[in-house]
């Protein structure tokens, strides 16, 4: 079983909960500040903070994983064309999935939070296909916040330099995601696509059992 660490329900960073013996024993209110935000919350809330954003970043890396495994690998020109031809300087090579997802969940954090609290925000994986072949060269990130923060879009597009090193391109703009990658997201691929809408208005979502990661 995973130790999943308590967030604040108002910024989402990680806390340390420290309960004196009085909140132990039940004669006390269970509350503590964020040290980030300086907010008082209550215990319970951040443990539901915590295992609901666990739930949403640990599926988005299945989802990815699953995405990026069969990525082929591409010469320089090529990938950069699968990219988007961006510039240069816009792109980073990752050197591991994990820190492929790490730096993904980095960018779009603002929709995992908003996941997290049960709005209707969205983390979607789609794989971009040449076209003229059809065949999958490249995956796009696409994160929309909920409509109550702008419907914010953020986007990342990843292709393969060798078998063990990814090439990570991350939008800088904002006017939104490209066209291209609201194509991909809208078509979808089965097993790949993630859409999953929450409810609610700012409090954390009670995720699903955490022994099921997906």
């Amino acid at each position: 079983m995973t130790d999943i660490p308590p967030r604040c329900p108002f910024c989402a960073n990680v806390i340390r909960l420290h309960p004196s013996f009085w909140e132990r024993i039940g004669l006390k209110a269970n509350k503590t500040v964020c040290p980030t935000c300086r907010k008082l919350c209550e215990t319970q809330n951040a443990h539901m903070m915590g295992s609901a954003y666990w739930h949403w970043a640990e599926l988005f890396r299945g989802q990815l994983q699953s995405a990026v495994k069969d990525l082929p690998v591409m010469g320089e020109s090529a990938m950069m064309r699968a990219l988007g031809d961006p510039h240069k300087d816009d792109t980073q090579l990752v050197h591991s999935i994990d820190e492929l997802v790490r730096q993904c969940l980095l960018h779009h954090r603002a929709a995992v939070v908003e996941k997290a609290r049960g709005r209707e925000a969205t983390l979607e994986v789609a794989p971009l296909r040449h076209e003229q072949t059809g065949v999958v060269e490249a995956v796009a990130v696409l994160g929309t916040c909920s409509a109550e923060s702008g419907s914010k879009e953020s986007e990342q597009i990843v292709a393969r330099q060798n078998l063990s090193h990814f090439v990570l391109f991350t939008q800088r703009s904002t006017m939104g995601a490209d066209a291209r990658v609201r194509r991909a997201v809208r078509l979808g691929d089965s097993g790949v696509h993630v859409a999953v809408n929450g409810q609610g208005h700012g409090s954390p979502q009670k995720p699903p059992s955490k022994s099921h990661t997906h």
